[in-house]
């Protein structure tokens, strides 16, 4: 009968001190997951900081004017004098093309289109020597175009940087293709064929449309 009891006593403390680890076990999982998932959206938060931060977007909508705006990669290859890919290009850009309004001496003188065009890029060799970086700004449009149903090509100058300073005034011919390339003719007798006989190519990677 002693035997019956301790046996009973002993397996009941048994399933209860296996029930307490299990508990305590899962217990531990689930501080170990939150731990995991807290971890996880504080990275990410970080990372998209440093994202939105290193990569030039549109984020403040209430200040754009109606039009449309674009932003993405650049990732491009450019040749030499000979025609040979010598120089490997990467960066982002951003442009915008837009409506304002035309005034002279306080009366409205008509609807006018406006683009813009933002890039910064660094330029090195492919073997990996003569890193070196530029900058597009100040653009001002002086025509466009639509070849065909898929491609819009936006002329005019802006201010390129260069080794020996900015380059003000170089014409550029920018095309958007198919809402999913860009590319970035620079003159060539403006910087001393720096960028090669090619254009710039990169990505479109967002496309906003404000209406108002």
């Amino acid at each position: 009968m002693i035997m019956f009891l301790y046996d009973n006593f002993k397996m009941k403390f048994s399933e209860s001190l296996t029930t307490m680890m299990q508990t305590k076990l899962l217990l531990l999982l689930f501080i170990a997951s939150a731990a995991l998932l807290i971890s996880g959206v504080i990275s990410n938060s970080v990372m998209a900081n440093q994202y939105s931060q290193d990569k030039p977007g549109y984020s403040h909508y209430e200040k754009m004017k109606p039009g449309s705006y674009a932003f993405g990669t650049i990732a491009s290859l450019q040749n030499d004098e000979n025609g040979n890919p010598i120089w490997i290009v990467s960066g982002f850009y951003k442009g915008s093309v837009s409506m304002h309004n035309e005034t002279q001496d306080g009366n409205s003188t008509g609807n006018l289109q406006n683009a813009t065009l933002k890039a910064k890029f660094n330029m090195v060799m492919t073997n990996g020597s003569a890193m070196h970086d530029h900058r597009i700004y100040n653009f001002t449009l002086t025509g466009m175009s639509m070849p065909n149903n898929s491609t819009m090509v936006f002329n005019g100058t802006a201010t390129v940087t260069m080794r020996q300073g900015p380059v003000y005034d170089v014409p550029l011919s920018i095309k958007a293709m198919d809402n999913n390339a860009v590319s970035i003719w620079v003159d060539p007798t403006k910087t001393q064929n720096h960028f090669g006989n090619t254009p710039i190519f990169g990505t479109i990677d967002k496309l906003l449309e404000v209406q108002k």
